[in-house]
């Protein structure tokens, strides 16, 4: 054993103490602050930074103890967070602050840090994060049995404008914003999404980098085409893709969120990445008082993680992406030395979504796939590890030899797969996907999904974003999904769930195994001529063993379109 393997088998062990640790959290009986104990005073238009980071602090050297945050509003300013703000804002950072803001190992500003806390919780009903420039307002990292309740986060100047359609011309559309004083001819306009009410979601496709011009007036002219039903409607411009998530979840274990609410974000609601077990209960990622819309990007978003997420009660509505994505990374093998050292990298198109290298632990069970069908040809596991400090590759050695054209298969990392129970929780009117899944375990119960551009609910593995893997062990009933998969992110023609894969070569691939598809009702939208009525309800692709039974299909074409199935029993 290798002194770099003797240190991370030592960190294992240290993690399944934290586990067990996390475990008895409940025999732990620490002391009760109230954030006001540390200078915080709700509501009176102060900064409350300094004094809720000294809280932060309070329980990261406090094992067991509970933090009270009163209800009110809070500040958090940083001047480093109004910098970059500035900077995206001003045009400094180009049309896309995402090519420099969302790389990896780029520095950002962490609001509360409660990074290392163990068996602490914060109870903060009613209290709400006013965050004053761009920033990861908490941050979970290397925390075991963290839970927090009952906090809502939102910026002061919303990290997207938004605004109204006066005027539907031939060849342009005139906007009116909300704060269109902050907007020059220099602000980066990387995406515009249109709220669609007759379909009750955001109309089927954004507009990305639209060419725009600021009347004299105050309105922008923007140089797109739509129907003219849509004026009068509601419109919103994120300035950013990705950028850091409100709640950042990593390297920790036992996390519970309850009744949470994001209210916007430059970027992600809530990003877990390589953790295990979390439980969100509550959770609202909703547009703020006033608004249309919520979060630039994903509502929430899962990678590399263990154990079990669970998401019970939820409610998504408006975010710029989907309400969750569950998966792990296909890595490339770039290397292999006479010594068996293989280096790995990842080229997904933005790297992971934590902006930090994906590592494997001694003892991982890996697949090698290939990267032609991403079907598995044979498995390894983890017996050293090499990784210098911000970098983005990895080094390994496994327990077998590779074959002499590596360069055709990817190394994927099965024993970062969570199970995942997502149950009650209703997901309104956001681009592209509900729900996206790429892991094994997995019980989609109960929900409503109303207006999504995309499919409601997509099962498939994705070789142009790198992220997998296939799908076991899946059951999706009882879902209600309506007006769903008209646009972005539809899925071979489904309105409401496709089981399929994104790779080079399909014909003849089997890969995701043991679906079960039951009791939902799906209706298709069968509005306006220039959308036309979904092709499918459901579609299963590159999967065996499925069954689909007792499922309500309405306003589709086909009930169910199929491809390259094996042991497929529909009813």
């Amino acid at each position: 054993m290798t002194t770099i393997t003797k240190l991370l088998a030592g960190a294992a062990l240290a993690f399944s103490v934290c586990v067990s640790y996390a475990s008895e959290a409940g025999k732990i009986h620490g002391d009760t602050v109230s954030a006001l104990d540390f200078g915080a005073v709700p509501d009176d238009n102060r900064d409350d930074t300094q004094s809720l980071r000294r809280a932060a602090m309070y329980c990261r050297e406090h094992p067991g103890c509970t933090l009270h945050i009163p209800p009110g509003v809070y500040i958090l300013k940083d001047a480093k967070a109004r910098e970059l703000e500035s900077e995206a804002m001003s045009g400094n950072l180009g049309q896309n602050p995402e090519e420099t803001i969302f790389t990896p190992y780029y520095p950002y500003v962490k609001g509360l840090d409660f990074s290392g806390s163990e068996s602490v919780t914060v109870e903060a009903d009613g209290a709400i994060l006013m965050c004053d420039g761009w920033m990861e307002p908490v941050s979970i990292t290397g925390c075991c049995g963290f839970t927090l309740k009952g906090l809502a986060i939102d910026y002061k100047r919303k990290p997207f404008s938004e605004g109204t359609i006066l005027e539907v011309n031939p060849d342009n559309i005139i906007v009116s914003f909300k704060d269109a004083d902050r907007l020059t001819g220099n602000t980066p306009f990387p995406r515009m999404m249109i709220w669609d009410s007759m379909k009750n979601g955001m109309y089927r496709e954004p507009f990305y980098f639209p060419g725009h011009h600021i009347e004299q007036d105050g309105t922008i002219r923007f140089d797109i085409s739509v129907p003219d039903y849509l004026e009068g409607e509601k419109v919103a411009v994120p300035h950013s893709f990705h950028f850091r998530p409100a709640v950042y979840i990593g390297n920790s274990t036992g996390t519970v969120l309850e009744n949470i609410t994001v209210h916007s974000q430059p970027g992600m609601g809530i990003l877990g990445f390589d953790s295990r077990d979390i439980s969100i209960s509550g959770l609202k990622v909703i547009p703020s008082d006033g608004y249309s819309f919520s979060t630039n990007t994903d509502a929430t978003h899962f990678a590399c993680c263990t154990g079990r997420i669970v998401f019970d009660g939820c409610f998504f509505k408006a975010q710029g992406d989907d309400a969750t994505n569950i998966h792990g990374y296909y890595h490339e093998i770039e290397s292999v030395s006479d010594d068996g050292w293989i280096t790995l990298e990842l080229h997904a198109p933005t790297f992971t979504h934590a902006q930090i290298a994906d590592v494997p632990r001694p003892g991982d069970l890996l697949e090698i796939s290939s990267i032609s069908t991403l079907v598995p040809e044979f498995t390894a596991t983890v017996t050293d590890i090499s990784h210098q400090e911000k970098s983005t590759s990895v080094r390994i050695r496994i327990d077998r030899a590779l074959p002499e054209n590596f360069q055709d298969y990817y190394i994927f990392n099965t024993s970062k797969q969570p199970e995942l129970v997502f149950r009650n929780s209703i997901i309104w009117g956001n681009l592209s996907r509900g729900v996206q899944i790429k892991t094994r375990g997995v019980t989609i119960e109960r929900n409503t999904f109303i207006g999504c551009t995309g499919t409601a609910i997509h099962v498939g593995a994705e070789s142009g974003w790198k992220e997998g893997g296939h799908t076991k062990d899946a059951a999706i009933r009882d879902n209600v999904i309506i007006n769903c998969g008209t646009g972005a992110g539809s899925q071979f023609g489904a309105s409401g769930i496709a089981v399929v894969i994104d790779a080079p070569e399909t014909e003849g691939t089997i890969l995701h195994d043991g679906i079960c598809i039951s009791g939902n009702t799906i209706i298709g939208w069968n509005g306006r001529e220039d959308d036309g009525m979904n092709e499918c309800g459901i579609a299963v692709r590159n999967a065996r063993n499925v069954t689909v039974y007792d499922n309500h299909i309405e306003n589709c074409t086909d009930c169910i379109s199929t491809y390259c199935t094996e042991n497929l029993s529909v009813k």
